[in-house]
């Protein structure tokens, strides 16, 4: 199935006054086509741009290949060369005075800044897209409201960001960016997890979440298979495996990360190794798999000092402290136990700066 927004590009294209007009709807193009994981025919198309434009530079044009290119490294991978394109976008738009640009980029810029706990810039970033894009520019839009919703769920707001998420799911849909109604499924169903993961650090099940969590997975999955999404293939299940872990279903979480963990690592999920190794080693143990869940045990332990996000260290050392106790080696659980503790600590202080910045955003609308 076609997307709609694609079919919608292609008509815009065909419609286009100017090449130079035409050429930007192309970029743009293939910035939907990254974000479906279709990254070699967007690479062929940005290449095809760069040269036509090599030595008749154009800056409208060049701004929006480089939200292309940043674009199709991000969903490559999640890597930091996609955020110093889209920043590159973002200060060209603003001079050549691309309004629409410039909206996009500062979305996808504060998306970023988001993951990368810059607060304050993602809160600037929010606020200024909101202010320059248009009622119907959508795209902007979108993400950008779905910055606003994730930082308040991550904020421990949710019901301050549902009515975000919803406005996310509006401008999606009235475009057809079946792209962006995933990536809104899928990130909030990992916050849910997130959530339940520490209710249940904490004895306190969140069954409600928890089911919420995996409905939110299995529809973000219904649909890029609909559409054919193939960009970061290995996040949703890895994600999946997250929530069957939380469920107790040993047996189906360890086929999942078996079949997903390392090419979850390349496409960006290395910071998230010692969780995603702790929780691997906790479902070997329960199926009775004692010397693979002690080497990936200790392979997580030397792995969660480089987790970027303070609730999955928390989440890995509390998952470790369960592991190493079940192994009989009390001292060492014990000292994951503690590490859990101090970096909930810091997470809550994240939280707090998180609420703080994207309240402050959503102040400068009114």
């Amino acid at each position: 199935m076609k997307s709609r927004l694609l079919s919608h590009l292609d008509a815009a294209i065909a419609a286009a006054s100017m090449p130079s007009e035409a050429d930007c709807l192309r970029a743009e193009r293939a910035g939907l086509l990254a974000r479906q994981g279709q990254l070699a025919e967007a690479r062929s198309v940005i290449a095809g741009l760069q040269a036509q434009y090599a030595h008749n530079p154009h800056p409208k044009v060049n701004a929006w290949i480089l939200l292309a290119e940043g674009l199709t490294s991000y969903f490559s991978d999640l890597g930091q060369t996609a955020h110093d394109k889209i920043r590159r976008a973002y200060a060209v738009s603003a001079a050549s005075r691309d309004r629409r640009l410039n909206a996009l980029a500062g979305a996808w810029l504060a998306h970023m800044d988001y993951t990368a706990y810059d607060l304050d810039a993602m809160g600037r970033h929010v606020a200024e897209s909101l202010q320059l894009a248009d009622a119907d520019h959508h795209s902007a839009r979108a993400r950008a409201c779905l910055v606003v919703a994730l930082a308040y769920h991550f904020g421990g707001r949710f019901e301050s960001a549902q009515p975000w998420y919803a406005k996310a799911r509006l401008h999606a849909s009235a475009e057809g960016d079946e792209a962006m109604l995933s990536a809104i499924m899928y990130n909030m169903a990992g916050l849910l997890a997130d959530q339940s993961r520490h209710a249940v650090m904490t004895g306190e099940q969140e069954p409600a979440m928890l089911r919420r969590a995996e409905l939110s997975l299995q529809s973000a999955t219904n649909l890029d298979a609909l559409i054919g999404i193939a960009s970061l293939d290995a996040l949703v299940p890895l994600h999946r495996a997250r929530v069957c872990t939380l469920q107790g279903q040993w047996a189906e979480a360890l086929a999942l990360y078996e079949a997903h963990f390392s090419d979850g690592l390349l496409q960006g999920l290395d910071r998230m190794r010692a969780s995603l190794g702790a929780d691997l080693a906790w479902c070997r143990l329960q199926l009775g798999q004692t010397e693979q869940a002690r080497k990936d045990a200790l392979a997580a332990q030397v792995a969660v000092a480089h987790d970027r996000d303070a609730d999955d260290r928390a989440a890995a050392h509390h998952r470790l402290a369960q592991v190493f106790a079940q192994l009989g080696d009390a001292d060492v659980a014990a000292r994951h136990r503690e590490q859990a503790a101090a970096d909930w600590r810091t997470h809550e202080r994240e939280q707090a700066m998180a609420i703080a910045a994207i309240e402050k955003a959503v102040a400068a609308l009114s």
